[in-house]
């Protein structure tokens, strides 16, 4: 059969039990596959972080158990990644115009944008940034053509410069944490006490917050496009010492190395302990990561879930849970 040839769902069945030795029969199987997609659904699960790393299954039923595993997972994460992106935004944006006369970007950006205007690296950085927030102004300008809601427009049609608060409603987080790194080190400094994430020790460039945006956001577009989460191939940085370090002392984890999405969900974690002050998100995501877990135990035979849960992860959720109870 020719290579491009459509499969039919029984010729994918067939393909399972006979190429990929996993058992799977009669019809409910056949409308989970359909449900799931071939593609979406085993392909992508085959294996963990790479193809060489193949998942043992025998039976589509565990293929299913890890599929349910990693999208519960990811519906459990979404609202806590909107939650810290909306909050953030607000402190960032806040503390950036607090004390200034005139609350639009090009104030900011002339006035907490300035120091250390030597450093060629962090002007590229700051120009960068001016272009990519006009760039997506003069874009949702354009939108709004005869759209009801006129953010943009509004401003813009009277001769006036948007105000900071509508910029930042069209920032994604890897502008939001770029737009940190553009400000003054003051400025950075403020935000980091105002968060409670100031460490001059460990920060010495009070770069942490910048830091842990760009590290959560590939874990943030990975949950939001529904692509696979549960074994962090998403991961697109190695973890910055700075971090590192910050979340270990902070949490009393040791070797955190985001290798596993747990050492995500500590460190997102960390900051729902910084902006929900009850602590009953972050004891939630946690609650809901253990209830997974066990599902998936029994779901699965043991050299799977091994494979999928890391040894230490009982150790870590317990060091966690002492953490958030604190």
């Amino acid at each position: 059969m020719g290579h491009n040839t459509p499969q039919t769902v029984n010729g994918l069945m067939r393909h399972l039990r006979n190429n990929c030795n996993i058992q799977i029969n009669g019809s409910y199987q056949k409308r989970q596959l359909v449900s799931y997609g071939y593609y979406h659904g085993y392909k992508g699960y085959r294996f963990f972080k790479n193809s060489n790393n193949q998942i043992a299954y025998s039976d589509f039923s565990e293929v299913v158990a890890v599929i349910e595993y990693d999208n519960n997972l990811k519906a459990a994460l979404y609202p806590e990644l909107m939650f810290i992106e909306t909050a953030i935004k607000n402190i960032v944006c806040n503390e950036s115009v607090t004390g200034l006369k005139i609350g639009t970007f090009e104030h900011v950006y002339k006035e907490r944008m300035s120091d250390f205007p030597s450093n060629t690296k962090l002007q590229s950085k700051r120009l960068r940034l001016r272009n990519a927030v006009y760039s997506k102004l003069s874009a949702r300008y354009i939108e709004e053509d005869g759209k009801e809601n006129q953010m943009v427009r509004h401003f813009y049609n009277r001769g006036e410069d948007a105000p900071i608060w509508v910029v930042f409603e069209i920032l994604y987080l890897s502008d939001l944490a770029s737009y940190f790194e553009c400000l003054n080190k003051s400025v950075r400094e403020g935000i980091l006490k105002q968060l409670s994430m100031y460490n001059s020790s460990i920060d010495t460039d009070r770069k942490l917050l910048s830091i842990l945006l760009y590290t959560v956001k590939a874990l943030r577009n990975a949950v939001a496009h529904n692509s696979i989460v549960f074994d962090t191939r998403f991961k697109d940085r190695k973890i910055s010492p700075i971090l590192k370090k910050w979340t270990e002392k902070e949490t009393n984890i040791q070797n955190i190395t985001l290798y596993s999405l747990l050492d995500y969900i500590i460190i997102v974690c960390c900051v729902l302990k910084r902006l929900d002050f009850s602590n009953t998100r972050a004891r939630a995501l946690i609650e809901k990561y253990k209830d997974e877990n066990t599902r998936l135990q029994e779901r699965v035979t043991s050299a799977i879930y091994d494979q999928i849960v890391q040894q230490k992860v009982d150790l870590k959720i317990a060091a966690l849970e002492l953490y958030l109870n604190q």
